[in-house]
């Protein structure tokens, strides 16, 4: 049977760059609880957070490394993994990109999260072989990798930006564009999002709620500005 291959096709921005495009790489265990379950009410604390946040720009170096790669986020964020006509924002990615890793390809946190977008082996090799089985030929990757995956594999540029694409749209989807959830199974895994059923209480999700919110505001008011 041919590939669907029209699930993949490009397709328009949310309209108003609306910020609802975060998703789970996987857990970190041992995080410590910000609020206990009986404190204030998470997911209205991190809407305060989110309203309040103001853009920042990035380390002028992580701006610069980024530019590297913008060819490989314009085109993986252009693309419709899950649903038809809904795609991820540029300067989301960029943001993200920003926030986890610095735009450092190479990088490797101490829970073992690995390059640009900081995805755990074990994550990275099962949305590979996902990517793989739809048979659809991506630009910039070589198909056979995504079949067997390393963890040396997501020090690649392209391959990290496209896993790490692929498993923003899909669990966006999953937790119906809810920044605050989709921001918690980003950072403390979509177990503990449905868990809680919502935002896990934790000081680090919503400290990188906040990043990624002040960068992505940035590079949408740079483009805003540019002619």
């Amino acid at each position: 049977m041919a590939p669907n291959t029209s699930r993949f096709l490009p397709r328009a921005l949310l309209a108003g760059g609306a910020l609802f495009l975060l998703a789970a790489l996987g857990a970190v265990p041992g995080v410590p609880p910000a609020w206990g379950q009986t404190g204030p009410h998470v997911d209205a604390h991190v809407r305060h957070v989110a309203q309040n946040t103001r853009p920042k720009a990035p380390a002028r170096s992580t701006r610069r490394r980024l530019r590297d790669y913008d060819s490989y986020v314009r085109y993986f964020s252009g693309l419709a993994y899950t649903r038809s006509g809904v795609n991820l924002s540029t300067n989301f990615v960029r943001a993200l990109i920003a926030a986890e890793s610095a735009a450092r390809p190479r990088a490797v946190s101490s829970a073992g999260a690995i390059g640009l977008l900081q995805i755990r082996p074990e994550t990275g090799r099962r949305a590979a072989r996902a990517l793989y089985d739809t048979g659809y030929e991506f630009r910039f990757v070589d198909r056979r990798r995504l079949r067997r995956l390393s963890a040396e594999d997501l020090k690649d540029p392209a391959l990290n930006i496209l896993i790490g694409c692929y498993l923003l749209d899909r669990y966006n989807a999953e937790f119906g564009d809810h920044l605050a959830r989709t921001v918690g199974a980003w950072n403390a895994g979509p177990g503990r999002v449905r868990q809680y059923r919502g935002t896990p209480p934790y000081e680090e999700t919503v400290g990188l709620i906040r990043r990624v919110n002040a960068f992505y505001l940035f590079f949408r008011r740079q483009d805003d500005r540019a002619p």
